[in-house]
C-alpha cells in the first residue's frame, strides 16, 4: 500500500521542470478549447500545487482560488501571487481528500494531475459537486491508464491513471452530465509517451 506523498519538500523547485511547465500550459489551453471560461466566473482549482494552471486560467476569470493540502505548495503560490499582484487569485490551504471545505460556491473546479494521488475518488466528486453551483462546470486532467512506470517514485500515486470508462463511470456516479473526455496533452519521458485526458462535465 503506497503512502501520502509529502509535496512541501518539492515546492520550492517545483516550477524549474520543462516538462511540468509546458504540461500546464497544454491543460490550461485544453480547458479553455473545451469550455467558453466567462469573467462572471468564480473558480477553483485544486491540487493547484504552485499555480501553475491557476494562473494562467486567471485572466478569463472573475476569481480563481488554489486550494491544496501542502502548505508548501500554498505558501509558493501566495508569494507568486503577491509577486505578480493579480487581485483575483488567492490560496486557501485545505485537504479536500478528508472532507476539508474551502469557502464559498464556484462555477468551475478544475484539477491537473491531482486525481491519480487521490485514494478514493468517489467522495471527493460528490465533495466537489457540493461545491458547483447549479449548472457548474468541472474540467479534471490527469493521466491515461499506464502500466505504472510514469513515476519514478511510486510513493502517493494511488491510481496508474484512468481509462475514458472510468472517468466517464466515476462522473456519472457522482450526478454529473454533459461528460466530454478528450486528449489535453502527451508528456515524454525517455522512449515513452504518456497521453493526459481532460474531463470535463456540468452539475445537473
Amino acid at each position: 500500500m503506497t503512502q501520502q506523498r509529502n509535496f512541501d519538500a518539492a515546492a520550492l523547485h517545483w516550477d524549474e521542470e520543462p516538462r511540468r511547465l509546458k504540461l500546464a500550459g497544454e491543460i490550461a489551453a485544453s480547458i479553455r478549447a473545451n469550455l467558453t471560461l466567462s469573467p462572471e466566473w468564480d473558480a477553483l482549482d485544486f491540487g493547484c500545487g504552485t499555480g501553475l494552471v491557476t494562473f494562467q486560467l486567471a485572466p478569463d476569470l472573475r476569481s480563481i482560488t488554489g486550494v491544496d493540502s501542502s502548505s508548501g505548495m500554498i505558501e509558493r503560490l501566495t508569494a507568486k501571487t503577491q509577486k505578480s499582484g493579480l487581485s483575483n487569485v488567492r490560496a486557501e490551504l485545505c485537504d479536500l481528500g478528508k472532507g476539508e471545505l474551502p469557502t464559498g460556491k464556484y462555477h468551475l473546479i478544475t484539477s491537473s494531475m491531482t486525481l491519480h494521488h487521490i485514494k478514493d475518488i468517489a467522495p471527493l466528486l460528490q465533495l466537489l459537486k457540493t461545491l458547483l453551483h447549479p449548472g457548474g462546470r468541472i474540467a479534471l486532467a490527469d493521466l491515461e491508464a499506464e502500466n505504472g512506470s510514469f513515476h519514478e517514485d511510486p510513493t502517493g500515486v494511488f491510481h496508474h491513471g484512468f481509462s475514458t470508462e472510468e472517468l466517464t463511470g466515476m462522473l456519472e456516479m457522482a450526478g454529473f452530465s454533459s461528460i466530454v473526455i478528450t486528449t489535453a496533452a502527451h508528456v515524454v519521458k525517455g522512449d515513452r509517451t504518456y497521453p493526459v485526458l481532460l474531463a470535463t462535465a456540468q452539475t445537473r
